[in-house]
């Protein structure tokens, strides 16, 4: 005699969860093969960088600096089963570069208040540009073994070798690279190779000069008002570049013109032309470039604050914002 649940053998509902159950664990054994481990790794890293635009679109900074480290991680414990895998080697590359730029905009406004602190910070930010460099290299040495170490002995012949599709990896990795130089100036290991992550920058203005909407350009307004020896003239014109491959103002360009070069040439009043451009542009008009705007104006609203500071002869009445 068959007993009866609900009008259905009372087997039956044990059926569908036990089979549910069965499944689970087909699996879990399944994912215990180093293959397969890398086989999911694959799948889930290519769900988690494709083109996401929610960290880019965002308009809180100290939100996303928040949510950064725990995707960091799992992009890292996805790497150890899947190492070659080029969408999460440039994620991590971008992803502790950028957390590393959100800490060190917190550094420079700390610094005044609390300079210990900030000297601790500074060592951590360093590392993680080095960290973004790391995986930077990684994701070149799959085209190209031993990338980082033939750049060092003869960087004319490694970058000539390059081509279009590597711009997304040379230009993350000179990013982070000069970033932890940013960080770490009384490095002198890391003073002495500047030309090489200059080198990585400039090769992308060769083989993709529009990547990121022109970025490159941006970066090497700073590395030649910044660096000594450095052409107030080619800044100039990386920044006259850059405005012409952007369709719609981009805030943190004029920042970097207004902090590298007005600066050191001490142009107020190009300084305060420049940053109230910057504070013009309406961050909403270009959804993927939000977080980027909003970043920028906020540092611009910074600078203008320290007028009497970075600039000689200057009356804090008449300058304030």
């Amino acid at each position: 005699m068959q007993t009866h649940c609900g009008g259905k053998p009372c087997g039956a509902q044990w059926r569908r969860p036990l089979s549910l159950f069965v499944g689970l664990l087909v699996i879990v054994v399944f994912l215990s093969g180093c293959s397969v481990k890398r086989l999911a790794a694959d799948v889930v890293g290519d769900a988690l960088t494709g083109d996401s635009e929610s960290f880019a679109s965002d308009d809180d900074p100290d939100l996303i600096r928040e949510a950064i480290p725990f995707g960091l991680k799992t992009i890292e414990s996805l790497l150890t089963s899947s190492p070659s895998h080029r969408g999460l080697l440039l994620s991590a590359a971008k992803g502790f570069t950028t957390y590393a730029y959100l800490l060190q905009d917190e550094a420079d406004r700390l610094e005044e208040q609390d300079r210990s602190r900030t000297r601790l910070l500074r060592a951590r930010i360093k590392r993680l540009y080095l960290r973004g460099r790391q995986y930077a290299f990684r994701g070149l040495e799959l085209d190209y073994p031993r990338f980082e170490a033939l750049l060092r002995r003869d960087q004319v012949a490694v970058l000539a070798r390059t081509r279009a599709e590597d711009a997304p990896f040379l230009y993350w990795a000179g990013l982070s690279w000069g970033g932890a130089l940013s960080a770490g100036s009384d490095d002198l290991a890391l003073v002495s190779e500047a030309p090489l992550f200059a080198a990585l920058v400039r090769r992308v203005v060769d083989v993709h000069e529009r990547y990121e909407a022109g970025a490159a350009h941006e970066f090497l307004i700073s590395y030649e008002a910044g660096r000594p020896g450095g052409s107030a003239g080619l800044a100039r014109e990386h920044f006259r570049r850059a405005q012409a491959l952007t369709n719609t103002p981009r805030a943190s360009l004029f920042v970097a013109l207004a902090e590298g070069l007005s600066i050191k040439e001490q142009n107020l009043d190009e300084f305060k032309a420049l940053l109230a451009s910057a504070l013009a542009v309406d961050p909403d008009r270009e959804p993927k470039g939000r977080l980027v705007n909003v970043l920028a104006q906020r540092r611009a609203q910074w600078l203008l604050a320290r007028i009497p500071e970075l600039f000689l002869d200057t009356d804090h009445k008449e300058v304030a914002p």
